[in-house]
């Protein structure tokens, strides 16, 4: 992704935080251990090292996830920044219910969306879509787990039948690993609703690929349980 341009305040900013998170990986192993609740709990208490933690673990994935909206790289560092600047911010009176992950993805989402609908006056969600880019996040997982060229194009041709919310749904649930209900809240949609959604665009990819492409990974990556599931 490269660096993050911001705005010279906010830039300090961060960097007071970043400078201390110490690349010792025991000190990042420390971090590694800890359970949502245990590491906003550091964050509340002001431990500028848990806060460095959380931005240098999750500003990749939230700045892959925004390229699925838009091409506006600036844009979207720009959202990143005031997300992690308010979140430390309101830190003391903020409680996360869900995980930190689940809450910064969320709050992304939320602002990002915003402000493409004033700054392009788009009317409907699928129009802040980009399908080249949902199709490289998946490539690069397959890529990373060593799934053929051949399965990997067949998958590919699949996605490529599955609506932009399947596909997002499928993106959040098998390579972000969000569970159904914090999907649910994320894109707006009824935990049941978002079960049809999921299971349709499985079902949709299933009608494209053969018995052997069903290798463990994608099994693994993509929840394929068995043909009728």
């Amino acid at each position: 992704m490269g660096i993050f341009y911001f705005d010279i305040w906010k830039f300090n900013f961060l960097s007071t935080f970043l400078s201390v998170l110490n690349p010792n990986i025991q000190i990042i192993m420390k971090y590694e251990q800890l359970g949502s609740y245990e590491l906003w709990g550091l964050i509340q208490s002001a431990d500028q090292e848990a806060y460095a933690y959380i931005f240098t673990s999750y500003s990749d994935d939230i700045f892959k996830y925004g390229q699925k909206f838009t091409t506006d790289c600036g844009l979207i560092e720009d959202v990143i920044q005031d997300v992690f600047v308010h979140l430390w911010e309101i830190k003391c009176s903020l409680n996360i219910h869900s995980s930190i992950r689940f809450y910064l993805f969320s709050s992304f989402r939320r602002e990002l969306l915003r402000r493409l609908k004033v700054n392009q006056k788009h009317e409907v969600l699928e129009d802040y879509h980009s399908s080249m880019a949902w199709q490289d996040s998946f490539q690069e997982i397959l890529i990373e787990n060593q799934i053929t060229h051949e399965s990997s194009r067949k998958i590919s041709s699949a996605l490529d039948n599955l609506s932009t919310r399947q596909k997002e749904a499928i993106y959040l649930k098998y390579i972000q690993d969000l569970s159904y209900d914090e999907i649910s809240e994320l894109m707006g949609i009824k935990v049941p609703s978002l079960y049809n959604l999921v299971l349709k665009g499985l079902k949709s990819m299933k009608q494209f690929l053969t018995s052997s492409d069903f290798t463990a990974k994608v099994i693994v990556l993509f929840g394929f349980i068995s043909a009728d599931a």
